[in-house]
């Protein structure tokens, strides 16, 4: 999203009312957020980028996470580690994960990891209960947020902030120092992690350049209409007799308006249905890789992106195929009538 979190005050020229219009962005959305639900310590961090992320990965994190509490004699800290699915969502404490199997059949939507423990605050002298909260998950998309605002759904509207992008990380009530270290090790982690492989330099380049493919597929047809209504008007000179020549570059103009409104329309359609196909090449976000389903879904994944792309260039080369040929076909039909 580009746009931006902005009040615009204005005039409905139809009824003379006042009108009220939202644009909504990432950054002053959390701003805006967090200035009206969070905690004043909240300190938040949004990291993107597309990451694999499987069980051995989690436990490496978590590891992490006592290594630098350790550093400030914080021993008991509680991990908890909540799994999402689909339709279901399984929480356990951390010792649990690691140990459970995980053979579950569905595809694992989002982890949330939460620790909680007591910081002995030495210049207040008191302790305080702190927490960390991260959440690994596929970015929440433009609409389900326009959702939440229309719906009025407090609940949505609390955990927004935490859906906003595919790893997230939030202290509530942390020192700044062990904050700002809590969330670098999160940070440190996510860009360490492999990048899900589900896309081909060849995918990649095309999804990127999608609307000069599609705009080329889109004018390649009408184009060798052109060449071939061009090369009849040449042509005409040495095939008709001169009185009749007036008519026939007349018929010539009347047929390019037809064929070129038909090849265009067509050119169209070609290229939107390559655009579209382009367009749904896939490039999660966060590939799982926890339960079984998780395999299930990286291989179809791969598998649709595979059918996109096969699918997509056979149109391509189809349309290119059918407007060589039908030039050079128009080209030696009039050079074999030509006296």
């Amino acid at each position: 999203m580009s746009q931006e979190l902005l009040l615009k005050d204005g005039i409905n020229e139809v009824n003379g009312k006042n009108e009220l219009s939202l644009q909504i962005d990432n950054e002053r959305l959390k701003h805006f957020f967090y200035m009206l639900h969070g905690e004043p310590t909240t300190r938040t961090r949004a990291l993107h980028g597309a990451v694999l992320v499987s069980k051995s990965d989690i436990d490496g994190l978590v590891k992490k996470l006592k290594e630098q509490l350790t550093l400030v004699h914080v021993t008991d800290a509680t991990f908890t580690i909540s799994v999402g699915f689909d339709k279901d969502f399984i929480e356990k404490p951390f010792d649990e994960f690691t140990t459970n199997e995980w053979l579950e059949p569905d595809k694992t939507k989002e982890v949330i990891v939460r620790v909680h423990f007591m910081y002995e605050d030495i210049n207040k002298g008191s302790s305080i209960k702190n927490s960390l909260f991260i959440r690994i998950a596929k970015g929440i998309k433009p609409g389900n947020i326009l959702q939440m605002l229309a719906s009025s759904d407090m609940d949505g509207l609390e955990k927004i902030e935490d859906l906003m992008c595919p790893v997230f990380c939030r202290t509530d009530n942390v020192h700044d120092k062990l904050s700002k270290d809590l969330l670098g090790v999160v940070e440190d982690w996510h860009s360490g992690q492999k990048q899900p492989n589900l896309i081909s330099g060849t995918y990649k380049f095309l999804k990127k350049h999608k609307s000069k493919v599609a705009k080329l597929a889109h004018y390649i047809t009408p184009t060798s209409v052109v060449f071939i209504l061009c090369y009849m008007a040449f042509v005409t000179a040495e095939l008709v007799p001169e009185q009749q020549q007036f008519p026939v570059y007349v018929s010539i103009i009347v047929a390019s308006k037809l064929l070129l409104s038909f090849f265009l329309s067509y050119g169209h359609s070609k290229g939107k249905e390559i655009y579209s196909r382009l367009s749904n090449i896939s490039h999660e976000d966060v590939v799982f890789d926890i339960t079984k389903g998780d395999d299930k879904e990286y291989s179809e994944v791969l598998n649709k992106n595979k059918e996109l792309f096969s699918s997509a260039r056979n149109t391509f080369l189809w349309v290119n195929i059918q407007a060589v040929v039908a030039s050079l076909v128009a080209a030696a039909i009039f050079e074999f009538i030509k006296p």
